[in-house]
């Protein structure tokens, strides 16, 4: 069958032949030859002798002229009904109907009730239909196929588009930073040249007070010099004395000055006693009425330090601020701006700082790993303790003023004992830093925030972990109690601010400051409203009694770094890294 036949569709017939004993063949040469070999009777008996017979007798020729065959053709001739009909049930899985078909076609054929040759064939018309039919649905196929690739293309080139629109965006906020970036660079560089100036004026004015500081150490050297020729007179002049009374005192009993001296020396090793612990907070039984802080304004900003200022604590007593700060130093005063006091002594930055419930002393900590307990009212430091190994972020007194409490970045916090001059406890049990610590009122009892995202509460007595607060996401920078001491608040570095129900060990509260981090954070008298200091430089006020921010103070420059009630004046102090304290109204 040829390849245009095929494609033409046509249908054909393989016709059976029937070959019966009667049938002889049409060339009948080949027979006539096979008569002329002449065989007798005996020798078809005898095998042998029929075969010598067969081989001498070669009466096949050798040569024989092959005859050409005729080709085989396909002729295509209209398809029968029945055939047809097969057909149709073939294609259609028909199984069943195709069986009975057969065998009823094959009974009535037998029987001599069919005509196979008055049924007629299937018209070409009907054929070419069905030609039509299959091409139809292999177009419709094709067609199916061309919509689900034209579907394809289409949320291609939709993607395609939606990219390019947000390339496009993308490329035009670039560009809008870009222009920003270009604006801060310039801006900053006019603050490098103001810096500069004011980088000269201060180096004239140091170069001036180090010229001060060296007249001012001449004139104490001839003080000192002429001070000791005085002692030196007065000394001469009790000895004369002291021997013209000798005889008096010859009858006196002698006393033993090493005894006393080791008496005294004794004395002041000896370990100061606990704070009993059932002493009475006169704030619990308090209800105090809040103080209406929503409409706050800042009086004015004060120029504390040459550098940041890194915390801050209120005078227990008067309206007072002492401010710690990355230039090394620390400097008391009034909320109108006076400097009282300044203190050096610290080798590093000073990080921490906390009045003495009397008023009359302060604690600092420092970056040097050291903490250091200051005399004011004398103008001395009393103590240095170096028991930490890295620096030190935090310092504050009990409400007794006999021990202070520290944090520090080597994970530990320690209790010292002023009386004695030693460090009684080691609290060991974080795993990151501590960044700071607060004393609960009136008990011995102190929080530790740190930075592995925990809060813990500690026992100075006892010098064991009391109970855990877990809750932060990011490391906790500050926490503070209220003055009834039964609520804890904190800050993260997320900017997440956490109120603790101590007696319940659980939060109670959570506002939401960021996503800056949140640095300091202080709580009313009322235990009603609090205060965040963050680093995008706002101060925020929150009601814990509606849940909502009420206010927020704008002033600082930089980042907010500590934050405090002033209960005598009913004012907010601030510090900051832009190395200003504001005061708020």
């Amino acid at each position: 069958m040829s390849k245009e036949d095929s494609k033409e569709g046509g249908f054909y017939v393989v016709e059976a032949v029937e070959i019966s004993s009667e049938s002889e063949p049409d060339d009948m040469d080949d027979l006539e030859e096979l008569e002329d070999i002449k065989v007798d009777d005996e020798e078809l008996n005898d095998l042998d002798k029929l075969i010598a017979t067969t081989k001498k007798e070669e009466f096949i020729p050798k040569t024989t002229i092959q005859q050409k065959r005729p080709e085989a053709k396909a002729v295509e001739r209209l398809e029968v009904v029945d055939d047809f009909i097969r057909n149709f049930l073939i294609k259609n899985q028909m199984n069943r109907s195709l069986e009975v078909f057969q065998q009823e076609w094959y009974e009535l054929s037998q029987k001599g009730k069919l005509s196979t040759d008055s049924m007629g064939q299937v018209p070409d018309v009907y054929i070419q239909n069905e030609k039509l039919k299959e091409e139809l649905k292999y177009i419709r196929s094709e067609l199916d196929r061309t919509k689900i690739l034209a579907e394809n293309a289409k949320s291609t080139y939709d993607k395609l588009r939606k990219e390019r629109d947000f390339h496009k965006m993308h490329h035009h906020r670039v560009q809008i930073e870009k222009k920003k970036l270009n604006q801060d660079i310039e801006k900053l560089k006019g603050l490098h040249q103001q810096y500069e100036q004011k980088y000269e004026e201060l180096s004239q004015k140091y170069s001036h007070a180090m010229k001060e500081k060296m007249l001012l150490k001449l004139e104490r050297d001839r003080l000192v010099a002429k001070n000791e020729a005085l002692q030196k007179s007065l000394q001469n002049v009790e000895e004369k004395i002291q021997k013209e009374k000798e005889p008096e005192l010859n009858d006196l009993p002698q006393i033993d000055q090493k005894k006393i001296t080791q008496k005294k020396t004794t004395g002041l090793q000896k370990n100061t006693p606990f704070p009993a612990e059932d002493r009475p907070n006169p704030y619990a039984g308090q209800n105090m009425e809040p103080q209406n802080y929503r409409n706050a304004v800042q009086l004015k900003p004060f120029k504390g330090h040459l550098m940041a200022i890194s915390s801050l604590d209120m005078h227990p007593k008067k309206s007072i601020v002492a401010t710690a700060s990355d230039d090394f130093t620390w400097k008391i005063w009034t909320l109108q701006g006076e400097l009282i006091m300044s203190g050096e002594g610290h080798k590093d930055w000073v990080s921490g700082i906390d009045f003495h419930p009397k008023g009359s002393h302060l604690v600092t900590s420092s970056g040097d790993c050291t903490i250091k307990v200051w005399d004011f009212i004398n103008a001395s430091c009393t103590h240095t303790f170096k028991e930490h190994i890295q620096p030190v972020w935090g310092v504050q007194f009990n409400d007794t003023g006999e021990f202070v409490v520290s944090a520090s970045m080597d994970h530990t916090c320690r209790v010292f004992d002023l009386g004695s001059g030693k460090s009684r406890h080691t609290f060991r049990g974080h795993v990151d830093s501590v960044n700071h610590v607060a004393f609960q009122p009136y008990s011995n009892i102190f929080a530790s925030a740190s930075a592995d995202k925990t809060i813990s509460l500690w026992d100075i007595k006892s010098g064991l972990c009391v109970q855990t607060f877990y809750g932060h996401l990011n490391s906790v920078n500050h926490a503070t109690f209220s003055l009834k001491g039964d609520t804890i608040a904190s800050c993260d570095a997320d900017g997440i601010i956490k109120l603790w129900d101590v007696r319940m060990v659980k939060g109670r509260t959570q506002y939401d400051a960021g996503p800056h981090s949140a640095n300091s954070v202080a709580i009313d008298k009322s235990g009603t409203q609090l205060i965040v200091g963050s680093d995008d430089g706002l101060i925020r006020l929150f009601n814990d009694t509606t849940q909502k921010m009420e206010h927020q103070l704008k002033g600082h420059e930089d980042a907010v770094l500590d934050v405090a009630f002033d209960y005598n004046s009913k004012m907010i102090v601030s510090c900051g890294a832009d190395a200003y304290f504001r005061i708020w109204q």
